[in-house]
């Protein structure tokens, strides 16, 4: 249904709006302002049940258009990409940024925001490599004898297939070929790096003698992956890895593994689990690693290449690295992640490894007092349980980490409602629902952001109380 012509002519001019809006955003440029008015008197005109034009005054929809403009222009200057409390307890949420980093870490940012020696060589004044930023530190924590980065893990498996791999076939077990996150598949990604993709084995079973089998002159490398988002249990069969790297080597092939979550000793064996270490992938002989910087490194989003000098060479040497290469913030922030690896107490020093690593123990004794934090009118929505946290992104897919939360029980209060109430907060609030009832996990909540926390909940609990 069409708006009638008298539904419209209560709608204001564009010039007046400007002009009361020019007031308040005087250093906004007016043709902002006219794009942004213009497109907000075209949603009134298609839909004028968005402002009620039928029953509101002229001047009633003027204010309502102002208020509507004011908080639109507000929104846009704070962006769209804001900080969230995560109460979820996923560690490595990849909806939420994955590995948090640590204030201190951004400090260092501060230093090079303006120039820096990115691509300069101090001691000779002559042009250095950004890659030299990381591959000493990266040596000195795998034992591998090359490395560097670039800005996703994907990147990295796809520069180390197209610089061994180009116009050759890549064999990989179908038990190892996965689907990350965004239905990206290992196997687009190889036709994507130039390879041809060989296929052998089973999804549950390969052999030795597949990887044999299939070798021959077209042959460029192995591919080995590693399932962290699932995994394949009962009737299964793979090669040791150190069998493989032997054929490999003894048919002139190298060694590509995609290790993915890019575990260090401190986080291979969370609760009970276990997750191949990097040092671990190095010391049986392959030839190049890839692995994330922001799943259990703890880091910022990277793809970290390591291994033998000759290939990790080659792949820097690839034209694909300049769409590929990290800024001198992300290699600021990447240093930052793996120095704190220097120190005995690496754990407490990393964020994600705190959040990992905290006990039962520990976060039934910050559920209570939090709980004792609130307003006495709120408590008894609340109870402390027994509550297993994740890891996330794919890293320890089947591990439930031992730990308890919050679970507010209420038959007044909708879980659904109470849950989108805290995500439209400032900062919003991710919970969860489970069971028809939200659960807050201070796993994953920063101590800092508690107070925070609190407030919000108190405020939607009273808001939504105060509606029945």
């Amino acid at each position: 249904m069409q708006p009638s012509e008298n539904f419209l002519k209560k709608l204001p001019s564009t010039h007046k709006l400007l002009s009361s809006l020019e007031d308040e955003f005087a250093e906004i440029k007016a043709d902002i302002l006219k794009k942004l008015i213009n497109q907000h008197l075209e949603q009134a005109r298609e839909n004028p049940a968005l402002l009620n034009l039928a029953e509101k005054s002229k001047d009633e929809i003027e204010i309502a258009l102002r208020r509507r403009l004011s908080e639109a222009l507000r929104a846009l200057q704070r962006g769209t990409l804001q900080k969230v409390i995560n109460a979820t307890g996923v560690v490595l949420h990849t909806g939420l940024g994955r590995a948090p980093i640590a204030p201190s870490w951004m400090e260092s940012l501060k230093e090079i925001s303006a120039y820096c020696n990115l691509e300069l060589d101090l001691a000779s004044g002559k042009r250095g490599q950004r890659n030299d930023h990381l591959s000493y530190l990266l040596r000195l924590l795998t034992g591998a004898e090359d490395g560097f980065a670039v800005n996703n893990n994907a990147a990295a498996v796809m520069l180390m297939l197209n610089t061994l791999g180009y116009q050759k076939e890549v064999i990989i077990s179908r038990g190892e070929m996965i689907e990350i996150g965004g239905s990206f598949r290992m196997p687009e990604v190889m036709k994507a790096s130039g390879c041809i993709l060989r296929e052998i084995g089973s999804t549950n079973k390969t052999h030795l003698r597949d990887y044999e089998e299939a070798i021959h002159e077209q042959s460029g490398a192995i591919l080995i992956c590693h399932p962290s988002n699932y995994e394949v249990q009962g009737f299964t069969h793979k090669p040791a890895l150190e069998e493989v790297v032997a054929l490999a080597h003894d048919r002139g092939l190298p060694v590509i593994y995609d290790l993915g979550s890019g575990s260090m000793p401190e986080t291979s064996h969370l609760a009970g689990g276990y997750e191949p270490e990097v040092n671990a992938i190095v010391r049986a002989g392959v030839d190049l690693i890839s692995f994330s910087g922001d799943k259990l490194l703890g880091g910022p989003q990277a793809g970290i290449i390591v291994g033998k000098r000759e290939y990790v060479q080659r792949c820097a040497q690839n034209h694909l690295l300049r769409a590929l290469r990290l800024d001198k913030f992300m290699i600021k922030l990447l240093q930052q992640t793996l120095l704190q690896y220097f120190y005995k107490d690496s754990s407490q020093r990393i964020l994600a490894h705190r959040a990992l690593k905290a006990s039962e123990q520990e976060l039934k004794k910050r559920c209570e007092n939090f709980l004792n934090s609130l307003q006495p009118e709120f408590r008894k929505f609340f109870q402390i349980e027994t509550t297993p946290g994740r890891v996330g992104s794919g890293a320890y897919p089947l591990l439930p980490l031992p730990g308890a939360a919050l679970r507010l029980q209420s038959e007044k209060i909708k879980a659904s409602r109470f849950s989108k109430l805290m995500r439209l907060q400032e900062p919003p609030v991710i919970t969860y629902i489970e069971d028809e009832q939200v659960v807050l996990d201070l796993r994953t909540v920063l101590p800092q952001d508690e107070p925070i926390l609190k407030e919000k909940v108190e405020k939607t609990l009273k808001e939504l109380l105060a509606r029945e």
